[in-house]
């Protein structure tokens, strides 16, 4: 019986993981974020929308300027179909807040006044899903849960039952409050990653560290190829 059990709790899952998502956002879709109307995908920028203004030379700055993180409040999101709290969200702003300071400080110093070697970066939660726990565990234990999440992973797509987040980042010269660049990006823990199974925020918290670390690796890319010549590479 309880073989049988298993296996119809494994076509389940399965079938229910035959409609996962990429983690890409969808155009048009948190129309109220930066320069939305000039988002577009890149392949640079995996699973994100992105604005580079021409000529951008980011080889000047040197340190950031990180301003409150921002909760989006525009009609198209859909915080898991009104299911995140408004405290949900302003635990993760918060953790937010610490997450960037602390992945952007190990090689850029944050600072509170603007200046001309100086890029202010202002980062908005744009959306989360929650992580549904025990169906997150069983489609990771299940043999048909692990099968397809290990396909899930090498597709990019995002794991069963598990949460996201969707951020906008928009980065500012300080001095003269130019828009260099922009991005929106959805991102989910690795599909077979248990550890982030646990708890309804797990999944978008580690996509908050996800999305600062990316940002860090951005712009380490784009100084290089400023210095170098314009336009990030």
């Amino acid at each position: 019986m309880k073989a049988k059990t298993w296996s119809v709790v494994s076509l389940m899952v399965a079938g229910l993981l035959m409609a996962g998502c990429s983690t890409q956002p969808k155009s048009g879709k948190y129309s109220g974020v930066p320069e939305a109307d000039q988002l577009h995908p890149d392949a640079r920028f995996p699973h994100s929308l992105v604005y580079i203004k021409e000529g951008a030379n980011f080889a000047q700055y040197s340190r950031l300027i990180i301003e409150p993180i921002q909760i989006y409040r525009g009609a198209d999101a859909s915080w898991h179909k009104g299911k995140v709290t408004e405290k949900m969200k302003e635990d993760l702003a918060q953790f937010a807040q610490t997450e960037f300071a602390r992945v952007l400080g190990t090689k850029y110093p944050i600072v509170a006044q603007p200046s001309p070697s100086v890029l202010r970066v202002k980062v908005t939660l744009a959306d989360v899903e929650l992580t549904t726990p025990a169906l997150a565990v069983v489609s990771h234990f299940s043999p048909g849960g692990m099968g397809m999440n290990l396909l899930g992973t090498g597709a990019g797509m995002q794991g069963s039952f598990m949460g996201s987040v969707t951020m906008s980042v928009e980065l500012r010269d300080a001095a003269t409050d130019t828009v260099l660049a922009a991005g929106l990006t959805k991102q989910t823990p690795m599909a077979v990653d248990v550890t982030k199974t646990f708890g309804n925020l797990s999944a978008a918290r580690a996509g908050v560290t996800e999305t600062a670390t990316k940002l860090l690796g951005a712009l380490d890319r784009a100084h290089a190829a400023s210095a170098s010549g314009p336009g990030p590479q």
